[in-house]
């Protein structure tokens, strides 16, 4: 059975002859219960960081997996798709003017038009680098989830370990208390037998 502070504070010895001094006692279990309850709040604190921390990577998790199941035309920035289909309006349009200017009249396509510079495969290729921009940006953002999610990772670990040498600190302390108490006990009765 593991102690709680509170243990260790309600604990009641009966008086007996020649016994311990009860005002000592007492004092060293309260010195002892009030270690005992800031370690234990330590432990919560690291506890509570480090589910705080697990929560984060199960977000980064989740969004990285959102990232990798997507198309790669979805994982295009809002801000791109947007200047992506005003080019694609423009390039239906300029096809539309080309064909209407070339059936109208043939004769005027001889380079003086301002229509006949632009072509479907300019605007395609255009596109193209709008795009491949795109997917540039959704691998940077892909880099940077999976950075914060390795340094999410090594705070655990880091808090793990704190968490780990509070205990042993927790351990220590009760050791030592308990060794104390023991040799204040053999002290009294030595000195008990002697007076004797």
């Amino acid at each position: 059975m593991r102690l709680t502070y509170l243990d260790i504070l309600e604990q009641c010895f009966h008086d007996k002859f020649r016994g311990y001094n009860k005002q000592e006692v007492d004092t060293f279990l309260h010195l002892v219960a009030d270690d005992f309850k800031s370690m234990a709040e330590d432990l919560k604190e690291k506890d509570r960081q480090i589910d705080f921390k697990i929560e984060e990577i199960k977000k980064q998790k989740e969004s990285l997996q959102e990232l990798s199941l997507r198309e790669p035309d979805t994982r295009i920035p809002p801000d791109v798709e947007e200047e992506l289909r005003a080019l694609r309006k423009e390039l239906e349009e300029k096809d539309l003017l080309i064909q209407e200017m070339k059936k109208t009249d043939e004769s005027r396509s001889n380079g003086s038009n301002l229509f006949s510079q632009l072509t479907p495969e300019m605007l395609k290729e255009k596109a193209k680098k709008i795009i491949n921009t795109a997917k540039q940006h959704a691998e940077k953002h892909k880099a940077n989830a999976a950075k914060d999610l390795d340094s999410l990772h090594l705070e655990i670990q880091k808090l793990q370990k704190q968490k780990q040498q509070l205990m042993d600190n927790i351990r220590a302390t009760a050791v030592e208390h308990l060794n104390k108490f023991k040799a204040g006990t053999k002290n009294r009765n030595a000195g008990n037998s002697v007076q004797d």
